[in-house]
């Protein structure tokens, strides 16, 4: 820019003496100066003249008295940029206090916000968090609080210690200020799994969507995650029926969080806690998990889930889901030869330790004690991730007079 206006100065002085000068020759003009008892005389172009070359000497006095100056600044300026490039660098390499200490160097003579949020980060990697909030303390004067990149920095380097419950009060307050940031809401969202905040997640999902970070169909899958988790969290069943009924319809509607809440309530021992939304689930399409988690119950609700295993048998014979639950189901009876036939069914369509570990108990109070202990066999193999191996002929199972268990498990 400065060069431009030079230029075209010249241009200008060229274009006004090329105008002027054809009318200075024909009539040079004449000036008289009085200064006291002295007179000076001379024509307007010496005048022109010697006022040029008064401003040439002049500007030519203080660009010389100016040059030390100006040499000393440009040492002292490449000085600089030579310390900020190596704290930069020793920066990349994660020499920390190498870094720390050209940076502080550099930042003597050049007060950069970036500059000092490197230092923050030096100051960070040799875990001292004092120095580390007084580099981000500078940093924020020179931004001043409009900017978003001070807080954003700290809430990372909390992140990065672990501690994303002290960063989410600092995110949070950001958010605030810009719902739409892109930075702010991805750390956030970090921050809320990291915390194990599922239910925080939850209501940050529209503000995900709007933002353009994920699009409907990974919110939806990011929900039903936080639901998942949120359920599993729970620790007595009042929490678990508290979480469950502050969830969407559509959420509780969902597949994968039925079934955490079924399998949390097993756990929690009120395995019939969830029956009426497995029923549901089943109703529409039976699965393995979800039969899996139906067959475990009370003694008072263990008929009517035979009754609907059957049903549900009866419109898909092959099933192997529903031969493992109806195993589960007659064995927690006592219903060894029904138990029995179903189990070696959801055998034969699919090896499972879970069920060679069942039919060995029956097999076991059958008094089929070599078979039992076969079964006991392949279901360590399966763990172990081997293959099962052939079970021998089983003789008809010796009846024992009836009696009712607690679970599928329970001998």
């Amino acid at each position: 820019m400065k060069k431009l206006f030079l230029i075209v100065a010249v241009l200008l002085v060229i274009v006004v003496a090329a105008v002027v000068a054809p009318l200075l020759l024909e009539d040079p003009g004449h000036v008289r100066i009085d200064i006291g008892g002295w007179r000076v005389e001379m024509s307007v172009l010496v005048l022109f003249g010697l006022a040029l070359a008064f401003w040439l000497a002049l500007s030519l006095t203080i660009a010389l008295i100016r040059m030390p100056g100006a040499a000393w600044r440009k040492a002292r300026s490449a000085r600089t940029q030579r310390q900020l490039e190596k704290g930069l660098l020793a920066l990349a390499e994660g020499d920390w206090q190498q870094a720390e200490t050209s940076l502080r160097r550099a930042l003597i003579d050049y007060r950069s916000p970036i500059g000092y949020l490197a230092a923050a980060r030096a100051a960070q990697g040799q875990a001292e968090s004092e120095r580390r909030d007084s580099w981000l303390k500078l940093a924020d004067a020179r931004f001043g609080r409009r900017h978003r990149v001070v807080g954003l920095t700290k809430a990372r380097m909390l992140m990065d210690e672990g501690r994303a419950s002290e960063a989410i009060p600092i995110l949070e307050a950001l958010h605030l200020r810009k719902a739409r940031h892109a930075g702010v809401l991805r750390l956030l969202l970090q921050a809320y799994q990291d915390a194990g905040r599922w239910r925080d997640l939850r209501l940050l999902t529209p503000s995900l969507v709007k933002a353009g970070i994920v699009d409907a169909d990974s919110a939806a899958e990011l929900d039903q995650l936080a639901a998942v988790r949120e359920l599993e969290a729970a620790v007595e069943v009042e929490q678990l029926e508290s979480v469950w009924r502050v969830l969407p319809r559509r959420l509780r509607k969902a597949r994968q969080v039925v079934l955490a809440h079924a399998r949390r309530a097993s756990e929690l021992g009120r395995h019939g806690l969830a029956g009426a939304e497995l029923r549901r689930l089943l109703e529409q399409q039976p699965d393995r998990e979800a039969l899996k988690l139906y067959a475990y119950t009370e003694n008072g609700e263990r008929t009517a889930r035979i009754a609907d295993c059957r049903r549900w048998l009866d419109r898909d014979p092959g099933h192997e889901g529903l031969h493992l639950a109806l195993g589960m189901l007659y064995a927690a009876e006592r219903d060894d030869e029904r138990a029995r036939e179903h189990l070696e069914q959801a055998l034969a369509a699919r090896p499972d330790g879970e069920a060679f570990a069942l039919l060995g108990r029956v097999l076991d109070r059958s008094g089929q004690l070599e078979a039992a202990a076969h079964c006991y066999r392949n279901a360590l193999r399966l763990k172990a991730g081997r293959a099962a191996e052939p079970l021998p002929a089983l003789s008809p199972p010796q009846q024992e007079p009836t009696g009712r268990g607690n679970s599928p498990d329970s001998e």
